[in-house]
């Protein structure tokens, strides 16, 4: 029996959005001030402000997680991770703040061989039940509340370690 992939957007934090803003914000700013005093310091504040706009899309979009037959690949921007499924030795939740490929600090923590990854799908509990199918072969997340998403994931911890 062949598996379809799945795809599963990162979550997104609101409070991340003025962060990623605030730099190229400020340096339109400065731009705007100075473009009549000194057009070219003006000119230069609002290049550099588009550059770090587009360097920022190039590291974080696209934001994903698949789920393929075998493995995990995980996509932002231009770094691709891909994690088979016999590499993963524990699932949990995590708030750790390390740097990611997640737009969320609302995360998975996965360990495996490889080492330690940080996720933020979208739909975690949907996301957890499935990973735990692929892995086990049998749906072992028990859902803990009907009104939020989160998932009691002490129980993805894989088997074959």
């Amino acid at each position: 029996m062949s598996l379809k992939n799945s795809r599963y957007s990162s979550r997104l934090d609101k409070g991340l959005l003025p962060v990623l803003l605030f730099f190229p914000t400020l340096l339109i700013a400065i731009g705007c001030w100075f473009v009549t005093d000194s057009p070219l310091v003006g000119i230069a504040a609002m290049v550099l402000a588009l550059f770090h706009i587009v360097l920022t899309l190039v590291f974080i979009w696209p934001c994903y997680y698949l789920l393929g037959e075998s493995q995990l690949e995980v996509r932002c921007g231009l770094a691709r991770i891909v994690l088979p499924y016999k590499d993963i030795q524990r699932v949990q939740a995590s708030n750790a703040s390390m740097p990611s490929p997640a737009l969320s600090l609302r995360r998975l923590a996965i360990e495996s061989h490889q080492g330690l990854l940080l996720i933020s799908p979208a739909n975690r509990s949907k996301f957890l039940q499935e990973l735990s199918l692929r892995m086990h072969g049998r749906y072992v997340a028990e859902q803990e509340s009907a009104a939020d998403d989160s998932v009691n994931i002490s129980h993805i911890v894989n088997d074959r370690i």
